[in-house]
């Protein structure tokens, strides 16, 4: 039996938008969550957020000082968070410093998690509360505070009502909680306003205002390029292929058995493989990898992202800045306000990648 061709798999159907909607969305006014006519911007990152050699964090206080500068509309942040191949957290030895310098304590994953992840994000919002950047938190196989199983749930707190510590030197420090809930009265005391941090599975689909963001932690395109066969290839088009795979198959992780190395460990739970089914083809996928770092526009619809690693062993690494410029008014009043229009993002999306 010899094949004469490779039949491939047809992607999901792109997403539509009303023109109603798409007005509403690119040129209603910013305190009704819109663009004003401006552009919309996405900063995406991926862990690990601290080095190799130290627990201090140091890219991601890097990455919230461009937060600061550069205003996005919306920080996608994809885990891991408390990296468990970091060798400090890996040997238990995970240790913060008193604020008064009075010495150092030994803490759990959770605590890590609450002083130099959330710590941080809420300090944005004390400095500043009238900052209107929103957060997306996926997490990851390699996070020490979050499940290991593949599609993975979202970041939630271990206890249901989080208790208070009462041992000497530890009083008033809260267990059982991530310590997100803060974020979301810093600077605000009574007030409500709209939600700052939005926990998500892994993989997840998205929707910022009519553009569909698909997303996923797991290093897939690392995985598929271990297995996959190829020859005869335009130069350049190699990783524009891996990606390929993912929509066509309609799948973020379009793999099984998942790779034997122990490095690509992967515990996936086949009874919930719909859950890692992507609904349509996304407008924007951003799938973090230890490949090449790329923007590439993907089977005419898609833009595929791999902002590369916050953190590469003991440097800095890369983070991704998309700004998503509306359709121009008088195109959008000239047709039906109930005509259905394609996204066209990769027609309007200009994508920067950056060294922290």
């Amino acid at each position: 039996m010899v094949a004469q061709r490779i039949c491939e798999g047809a992607a999901r159907p792109s997403a539509k938008t009303s023109v109603d909607s798409l007005m509403r969305y690119h040129h209603g006014a910013t305190d009704e969550a819109c663009q004003d006519g401006k552009p919309l911007k996405i900063m995406a990152m991926s862990g690990p957020y601290t080095t190799s050699d130290s627990l201090d964090y140091e890219p991601l206080l890097d990455a919230l000082n461009q937060i600061r500068e550069d205003r996005p509309d919306v920080v996608i942040m994809t885990g891991p968070f408390v990296d468990m191949r970091q060798p400090d957290i890996a040997s238990g030895n995970i240790f913060l410093e008193f604020e008064d310098g009075g010495g150092k304590m030994n803490v759990t994953c959770e605590a890590l998690f609450v002083n130099k992840v959330a710590a941080v994000i809420e300090s944005l919002y004390e400095e500043d509360p009238t900052m209107r950047t929103q957060f997306i938190l996926v997490p990851s196989l390699d996070d020490a505070v979050a499940e290991f199983v593949y599609p993975q749930p979202p970041l939630s707190d271990r206890l249901k009502k989080p208790k208070v510590m009462k041992l000497p030197g530890a009083e008033g420090i809260e267990y059982g909680t991530l310590g997100l809930q803060h974020i979301e009265t810093a600077g605000r005391g009574d007030e409500r306003g709209f939600k700052r941090v939005h926990c998500v599975s892994n993989p997840c689909t998205l929707q910022i205002n009519e553009v569909i963001v698909g997303v996923t932690s797991t290093d897939a395109m690392l995985h598929i390029s271990t297995d996959e066969t190829n020859a005869n290839l335009e130069p350049g088009s190699r990783l524009s292929r891996i990606a390929q795979h993912l929509l066509q198959q309609r799948s973020y992780y379009p793999l099984f058995p998942p790779p034997a190395a122990q490095t690509m460990a992967t515990n996936v739970d086949l009874a919930h493989m719909n859950e890692w089914s992507m609904p349509c083809q996304p407008d924007l996928l951003i799938i973090p990898s230890k490949l090449t770092t790329f923007a590439k526009k993907v089977l005419d619809h898609s833009v595929v992202v791999n902002p590369g690693m916050l953190t590469r062993g003991s440097t800095g690494g890369t983070y991704a800045i998309m700004d998503v410029h509306p359709m121009k008014r008088d195109m959008l009043e000239s047709a039906g306000a109930d005509i259905k229009m394609e996204n066209s993002l990769p027609d309007r999306v200009r994508v920067d990648i950056k060294r922290i």
